[in-house]
């Protein structure tokens, strides 16, 4: 896959979005967002800006999420954490959700794709002759997702080579790169800052859960649905 990092990897892919665009922020956005969608609710409205966030959340009387340096926004019903929200009553509800990185790089038709959903994710692209990540942070800071990114790829060629997602997903949790991948995105600095934040349950339910919700929420029209 092609790679593209940021708002400015965005708009460089909007200016020949042709193939599928994979939006990863593993640590959180995506995780958070598949985690939402696993629970019942029936969309997930990302948004850029807190205060419009906060602002429409109230508007439609929707669950509010916030993350600002991976610290929950004053004011809104939970932070940028798939382990909060599965504990969160969610069915038929809307979701508004506003990160530091991964909402700013939603574009039409994207994918949302995390290790939550690898095998799934990687299962719908082994048929896709171009694909593209958009990763949430800059060039420099986007290891994680770059792991995720690759993890993904790996699964593509296993399933590709004949094996079923189950197959595919066993052998990268257990041979020595897939190992590496998730060591990557355990060892990496937002894993690191997230850990010391006191939210070392997701990094670790990121990092060993591989394809734990075989999902594939589509961001269409300002809004995250799962595909149907």
């Amino acid at each position: 896959m092609k790679c593209y990092t940021g708002p400015a990897g965005k708009a460089d892919f909007l200016k020949a979005p042709e193939g599928l665009p994979v939006i990863i922020d593993v640590l959180r956005a995506s995780s958070t967002i598949i985690v939402a969608l696993a629970s019942g609710a029936e969309k997930v409205i990302p948004v850029e800006d807190e205060a419009e966030a906060l602002r429409l959340g109230q508007e439609l009387q929707a669950i509010t999420v916030g993350e600002r340096q991976g610290i929950k926004i004053k004011g809104f019903d939970h932070g940028n954490s798939p382990n909060e929200l599965l504990h969160a009553d969610l069915k038929g509800k809307t979701v508004v959700i506003t990160t530091s990185n991964g909402t700013r790089v939603m574009v039409e038709g994207g994918i949302i794709a995390s290790t939550l959903n690898a095998g799934v994710v990687a299962d719908k692209l082994k048929s896709q002759p171009h694909a593209y990540l958009l990763a949430s942070g800059s060039p420099l800071k986007s290891d994680e997702d770059l792991c995720a990114a690759l993890l993904i790829e790996y699964l593509v060629g296993k399933i590709n080579g004949g094996e079923r997602v189950e197959g595919a997903v066993q052998a990268a949790t257990e041979s020595l790169e897939g190992k590496a991948l998730l060591e990557g995105i355990r060892g990496s600095a937002s894993g690191r800052k997230l850990a010391a934040y006191g939210s070392s349950s997701d990094v670790e339910m990121i990092c060993t859960q591989v394809n734990l919700y075989p999902l594939i929420p589509v961001y269409r029209n300002g809004a995250i649905r799962l595909e149907q």
